[in-house]
């Protein structure tokens, strides 16, 4: 296995290298163009910038939910723009709003191979006092060819005939509010898919930011480890699911995204909603 994190010491010794590629994926749902603000204020140096909506999604549909994938030929044509080769390093970091795991989860599900996240992120990297910079790089010639690995999501057919069946155990990475039902911000209805186990993404995390070590990890998500079923995960809008992706990655074990996740669940007025702290039985 690659290594899935950077720490900044490497990250300063490296920058500057022609094989390396450095992302600034910082992202608020609550004012979509904060984080680009933040990056052309400070970001590190050489490093570029993914939006959520622009880059790292498509735009909303019915269904799909509020973040669909993105289109996986322009993903390619704006990493390639950004100096990514197949045999690239790539880079990527946020301020802990769990947006670099969904690009370290895109990247990866593109074919591209060496993709880390930095450790502690921009928070720690700015802590640290290390250097930033305004300047924006300038395009860079690269060349990403798409090749999907296969097998790493599933959609709503799938989730309701895998819970249906019990063949499935299904992943919830949002808070255990909204787990329960108690709140719901965003989408129409609250609460969790009938059957869904609650997993916190932010719970891969240390109070610092950095991420737990894998085997804090493999201790965390106990039995799902031992189920001997495909694991899926989702979130509000398959976006911080990648964070629990990437903490089951970093524990060993594999497991599939839904991307439309609770947003696209509840976009179908037949599917059944569950609420409160237990997952609930499957009843179609």
């Amino acid at each position: 296995m690659k290594a899935l994190l950077m720490q900044p010491d490497d990250l300063a010794a490296r920058l500057g290298a022609e094989e390396l590629a450095v992302f600034d994926c910082r992202f608020q749902l609550s004012d979509p163009e904060a984080g680009e603000r933040a990056y052309r204020e400070a970001h590190i140096p050489g490093a570029y910038y993914l939006h959520l909506d622009r880059d790292l999604s498509s735009p909303k549909g019915e269904h799909g939910g509020r973040h669909p994938l993105p289109d996986w030929n322009r993903f390619a044509a704006r990493l390639s723009a950004c100096g990514v080769r197949p045999h690239s390093t790539v880079v990527v970091y946020d301020a802990g709003e769990g947006m670099a795991a969904r690009a370290w989860w895109l990247m990866r599900h593109i074919g591209l191979a060496d993709v880390r996240i930095l450790d502690g992120g921009w928070k720690r990297w700015t802590r640290e006092k290390r250097p930033v910079t305004p300047v924006v790089p300038e395009a860079r010639p690269g060349g990403v060819e798409v090749r999907l690995r296969e097998g790493e999501t599933v959609d709503v057919e799938e989730v309701r005939r895998g819970l249906r069946e019990g063949s499935l155990v299904l992943v919830d990475a949002r808070s255990p509010e909204r787990y329960r039902g108690d709140v719901e911000p965003i989408d129409p209805k609250a609460g969790h898919i009938p059957g869904a186990f609650n997993h916190p993404w932010e719970r891969g995390l240390k109070e610092d930011g950095t991420w737990r070590s894998p085997e804090e990890q493999r201790a965390r998500f106990g039995d799902l480890a031992k189920c001997g079923k495909p694991i899926a995960v989702y979130c509000g809008s398959g976006v911080t699911a990648c964070s629990t992706l990437f903490a089951l990655e970093l524990a060993g074990i594999p497991a599939k995204l839904y991307p439309g996740s609770w947003s696209d669940w509840v976009s179908y007025p037949e599917n059944p909603v569950a609420t409160g702290d237990e997952p609930g039985a499957w009843a179609p």
